[in-house]
Parts: C-alpha cells; sequence; structure tokens
C-alpha cells in the first residue's frame, strides 16, 4: 500500500487510507446502502484517539495501571458507572413538552416528600402516563400518583403521620 502523506482526502471514506488498511485488515468495507459519512477508523473504536491529546489524556489516565488489562477493566468500570448514572437520571427527569395535571409542589403536597429525585420520578411517572393513556384529571392523576408511591415503597401520608405522632399521643389514655 505504501505510505500517504497527505491531510486532504478526496473520493470514497472506503478508499481513505486507515479505511483502506482496515478494510485489508478484514473489516467489512461499506455496501449498498451505507451512508457517505461512514468512517471505519470511528466504528472499530479508534475516533477516541484520532488527536495527539486524546492519546495523551489517556496515556495519563493509564499511568497508574499495572497492565493493558486492569486499565481496560477500570474503563469499563468507569463506563458502567456513567451509564448507570445516566439511567438513574432518565428516570427522575421530566419529559419536555409532556403535560402533567400536578406540578412539584403538588406532588410534594399530595405524597408528603421533600424536594429532590422522587418528585421528578413521580412527575415522570405521571409524563408516561399522559402518553400512554392520554391527558389525565387531577383525581385519576392523584390516584395514579398515590399507587406508584406505594409500589415505590414510599409510606402513606397516613402511616407518617402515625410516625411522626409521639407515645404519649397514640396511647388510648392520652395522658
Amino acid at each position: 500500500m505504501g505510505p500517504a502523506h497527505t491531510s486532504e482526502f478526496h473520493g470514497p471514506r472506503d478508499e481513505w487510507p486507515i479505511n483502506a488498511a482496515l478494510t485489508r485488515l478484514g473489516l467489512a468495507p461499506a455496501g449498498p446502502g451505507v451512508p457517505e459519512h461512514r468512517d471505519l477508523f470511528v466504528e472499530v473504536g479508534l475516533g477516541q484517539g484520532r488527536d495527539e491529546e486524546d492519546w495523551h489524556r489517556a496515556a495519563l489516565k493509564a499511568s497508574g495501571a499495572a497492565d493493558y488489562d486492569a486499565w481496560y477493566a477500570s474503563e469499563r468500570a468507569a463506563r458502567a458507572a456513567e451509564e448507570r448514572a445516566a439511567t438513574e437520571r432518565a428516570f427522575s427527569e421530566r419529559l419536555p413538552g409532556v403535560p402533567v395535571a400536578l406540578d412539584g409542589k403538588e406532588v410534594i403536597a399530595l405524597l408528603g416528600i421533600p424536594p429532590g429525585r422522587m418528585v421528578g420520578a413521580a412527575i415522570r411517572h405521571l409524563q408516561k402516563l399522559h402518553l400512554d393513556h392520554g391527558p389525565q384529571s387531577r383525581e385519576t392523576a392523584e390516584s395514579a400518583l398515590r399507587a406508584w408511591a406505594a409500589a415505590q415503597g414510599l409510606p402513606s401520608r397516613a402511616e407518617r403521620t402515625a410516625d411522626s405522632a409521639s407515645p404519649q399521643d397514640r396511647s388510648p389514655g392520652g395522658i
């Protein structure tokens, strides 16, 4: 193949030097219907190291690893943690443009929970109901939210009130 000394590539991407080398190594070349922007270098995961700064950052991150396997395991663990965090955020983030019958303050008052991710998750649940079953009346939304909260293991308002009452208040004589 010989060296190619250019930064300007013309013609189909499959004929660009690195893509052509990857094709010769066994990566399937583009077939009919494959988008023109296909880049084999990126498809095999080498796109992260396209620039020298990328390689420098990767070397600094890997400098504490005993070997490639240790570095790769730590990278996979980091990616898995990022994916779990993204999944958790998605659970409690509001869907843009999907209305709900109750706002955050009303959810807090209805469920007796503090502001936080659980309020977001409750609103997200109401939004899913809206998408699945259409607009919900306030009464339907409140009922659905109470059932959802029970399924989440959140204590009902009556349970929280009973737990917060003093032992003296709970005794029949109320001494």
